[in-house]
């Protein structure tokens, strides 16, 4: 695999930074568009990349306004559909020299609320979206109480730090991974910004109106023990989701990161051929 870095202007004039792993050898058949989490970066998605990569696909993985290397004021974003015009920017860079690719993508927990954001704000242009840790449901596991606190808050003092995150224990039960997230000089581990918690509560509402405009095939993975969002959001999704090809798929006993939980590689394994299957259909259809 080869990885190379670059960086946009975006159309507020902030640097975004962005990774491109490209296939060793052979014709490419497909893009993925990786989409982090809130508080990571792209950097964290390099062994996923490989796994996609090795089978033929171009992938381009996003820092998102205000994490890793990208510019901004660190892990805020007071409206995720800032965030989703960058994902376009992003999109209109990976295509430019392969327009007739099929182009899918994968977005993690806040990732997910991107991706889906950017599926209804420009509708056909993914041939698949497939998600873990899916956060549209995200705002059951706190008090309503809060999350009305959370929204008046975030109309007066957005950048405040006071939303706790969750011990990172929660993310998986990988002890060697939990050590490296601990040691990443890019991973926020601050309090999350009320107007960034503020602008996921309401891109979760946004989803939930819109989902019957969702057409596109969907995937949708989720740890049975996954104490940061619901698995509810991936059930959502099946049963509101206009799409004909939406598949769930719950991984008993594991936690909220997937592509870094101790059963990566099948999950891993899933998500690549999930992506392998949507890219033939067309072609077995002929």
């Amino acid at each position: 695999m080869i990885e190379r870095e670059h960086a946009f202007r975006n159309a507020n004039g902030i640097t975004i930074f962005y990774r491109e792993w490209l296939p060793d050898a052979g014709k490419a058949q497909g893009i993925v568009l990786i989409v982090h989490g809130l508080g990571e970066h792209s950097g964290r998605y390099r062994h996923v990349a490989a796994a996609l990569t090795g089978a033929g696909f171009l992938c381009y993985g996003i820092d998102q306004l205000g994490h890793g290397l990208s510019e901004g004021v660190r892990v805020f974003i007071p409206d995720l559909r800032l965030a989703v015009d960058d994902l376009r920017q992003l999109f209109e860079i990976a295509t430019r020299q392969h327009a007739q690719m099929p182009v899918f993508l994968f977005g993690h927990s806040m990732g997910s609320l991107t991706g889906l954001e950017f599926s209804l704000l420009y509708p056909h242009r993914l041939s698949g979206i497939a998600l873990s840790g899916v956060a549209i449901n995200a705002e059951e596991t706190r008090p309503a109480w809060l999350v009305k606190l959370c929204l008046y808050a975030a109309k007066y003092i957005p950048k405040l730090r006071l939303s706790p995150p969750g011990l990172p224990r929660v993310l998986t039960h990988d002890d060697e991974i939990l050590k490296e997230w601990w040691e990443d000089p890019l991973i926020d581990r601050g309090m999350w910004r009320v107007g960034t918690s503020a602008a996921l509560v309401l891109a979760s509402r946004r989803i939930r109106r819109s989902a019957r405009q969702l057409t596109l095939p969907i995937l949708a993975l989720h740890g049975s023990d996954d104490h940061l969002v619901p698995s509810s959001g991936a059930y959502f999704l099946r049963q509101n989701a206009s799409s004909s090809d939406v598949t769930v798929k719950i991984y008993e006993g594991m936690r909220h990161e997937l592509v870094n939980e101790i059963c990566r590689d099948e999950v891993i394994q899933t998500l690549t051929h999930w992506m392998l299957e949507r890219v033939m259909a067309p072609v077995c259809a002929q």
